[in-house]
């Protein structure tokens, strides 16, 4: 029955208005628009993230490296913390203090975290600079591709969501301009019906 009514709009019929044409043109070219629109911009901002990402895991990968450090004193254990871009809880920590060299060859003394079962004398493999100052480990391949996926996702939503209510909005002015072009049209009329035969 419902399909019918959407034909309607299309066939010649003397009832149908030039808004029921109107509001159906409109309805099939946003359908059209949020099946091509929002998956096109989802992937669009999922590859410029991706792409960005990936630039900074080259760049933090060119600018830091992983060096042997020796432990020389080791601190007590700390509370386990979550990996910021990961979400799982991290190996169990602590403070200590080592000795590495840097890549431009300068020995270097300060504060690292070590794994709980290492100790004093023990070799760690830490991330450093050029300068050889200590660095996170640069940002997991994997881990931006992820994000990059749901930066894509999240643009698809926002992308259907617009485009939804911006169709809603002008089926809602159609609707108006409807309801505005009926009443002038009785008004035009008189409201003489039901009046039949009286004099």
């Amino acid at each position: 029955m419902r399909t019918r009514v959407r034909l309607w709009r299309w066939r010649r019929n003397p009832l149908r208005r030039r808004s029921d044409v109107l509001e159906t043109w409109v309805a099939l070219i946003a359908a059209i628009v949020i099946a091509l629109g929002a998956p096109a911009a989802g992937w669009a901002t999922g590859s410029l993230v991706n792409g960005a990402l990936q630039h900074t895991v080259r760049a933090q990968r060119s600018e830091r490296s992983v060096v042997p450090a020796l432990v020389l004193k080791a601190g007590p254990r700390e509370i386990a913390q979550t990996d910021p871009d990961s979400g799982q809880v991290r190996q169990e920590r602590r403070s200590a203090v080592a000795r590495w060299t840097a890549p431009d060859g300068t020995k270097v003394t300060g504060p690292v975290h070590i794994p709980v079962s290492m100790g004093k004398g023990d070799t760690v493999r830490i991330w450093t600079d050029r300068q050889g100052r200590v660095m996170p480990a640069p940002l997991d391949p994997a881990a931006a591709a992820t994000h990059a996926v749901l930066a894509g996702m999240g643009a698809f939503v926002a992308a259907s969501v617009l485009l939804m209510m911006g169709r809603y909005m002008l089926l809602w002015q159609l609707m108006r301009r409807r309801l505005a072009d009926w009443e002038r049209e009785w008004e035009a009329a008189g409201q003489d019906w039901g009046r039949a035969g009286r004099a």
